[in-house]
């Protein structure tokens, strides 16, 4: 064994390439660490100097505890049928092991102390039809504008260490600052978490995430990947299903949509149909492609009435419409 292998052998397992004979290796090396002085220095030495490649947070260092003691290639208790790699207690001072590699000695001594029995949260939902806004305010003095056509979960009072909260849709929050519970927001896999800060989160599908940061700082990661650490009037985009995520500066025009401005920023016309039937409560059908492709920018203030947005719309996309009570046809320019 030397510092070479260990450093490799954990980089596999982090990214997730590890081979099931590399995982027993590494997890050889390590319920072999607590016993032999040297290899544990070598191990904390070398995760050390590697430690800038993976910049774990409190919630990246959660999330990632928590793959640990799921991943089936550690195989199951010790009554299954199937003998496992490691029996159950062996695997316990082994994760232990490599948690404390990570930075993550407080997590696992959470997880291994005898929990005390925990009250069961309440939970609120608070759904906000198309056509419509809300601005709330939470039990910690947070205060949410949610967009129309979203969904927010939250306890009906903030208990424990940590403000968890689920959203479908799209929100902007104005956090109350506390730095002894963090502030989460779960959308899909997507987690999203600040201190005290102001930021909005649009999520409305299940594979597009878009966060904007107002001011503060805002930690966004999967389970065991950063997606990156925003400030103030920096934005991130990631896709789900290309699992590709960007940064890109922002103007913060583009969340005043909470004050009835509606603003396109080089969106397609596919995606502003979209926007304007949850802003309107109204269903657009869209009948050319050329149409759907087409990009463009404007601006709207105050709630403008949607037959004055669709008519300097076609003036831009060149396009024409018809509308039928709530219901508005655009085609091609005739």
């Amino acid at each position: 064994m030397n510092t070479e292998s260990i450093n490799n052998l954990l980089k596999q397992y982090l990214n997730n390439t590890i081979t099931k004979s590399d995982l027993e290796r590494l997890m050889h090396y390590i319920s072999q660490a607590s016993a032999d002085e040297e290899l544990s220095r070598l191990m904390k030495e070398q995760w050390e100097l590697d430690a800038n490649s993976y910049p774990f947070d409190h919630l990246q260092n959660e999330l990632l505890y928590q793959k640990i003691i799921t991943d089936p290639r550690f195989g199951g208790s010790e009554t299954a049928g199937s003998k496992s790699v490691f029996p159950f207690r062996r695997f316990i001072s082994v994760a232990a092991g490599l948690l404390l590699f990570l930075g993550m000695g407080f997590i696992a001594y959470q997880y291994l102390k005898t929990p005390a029995p925990q009250p069961e949260i309440a939970y609120e939902e608070k759904i906000v039809p198309f056509g419509q806004k809300i601005q709330m305010q939470l039990t910690d003095g947070t205060v949410v504008w949610i967009n129309s056509g979203s969904k927010l979960k939250f306890p009906e009072k903030f208990t424990g260490t940590k403000r968890e909260l689920y959203l479908q849709g799209e929100a902007y929050f104005d956090v109350a600052h506390d730095a002894s519970r963090p502030f989460i927001i779960h959308t899909g896999k997507v987690a999203t978490q600040v201190l005290g800060t102001a930021f909005n989160i649009k999520a409305y599908g299940s594979n597009e995430f878009d966060v904007t940061v107002a001011r503060g700082k805002v930690s966004v990661g999967l389970i065991d990947q950063q997606l990156g650490i925003l400030t103030a009037e920096q934005g991130l985009s990631y896709n789900s299903i290309s699992k590709l995520s960007k940064r890109y500066p922002v103007t913060l025009a583009k969340l005043r949509w909470m004050y009835g401005d509606l603003i396109f920023d080089n969106m397609k016309m596919a995606d502003a149909a979209e926007t304007l039937e949850r802003w309107y409560d109204i269903k657009i059908t869209l009948t050319d492609p050329q149409i759907r492709s087409r990009r463009f920018s404007a601006s709207f203030l105050k709630h403008e009435h949607i037959g004055q947005v669709l008519n300097v719309l076609s003036e831009i996309a060149h396009f024409s419409y018809k509308q039928r009570g709530k219901n508005f046809i655009i085609q091609k320019q005739q």
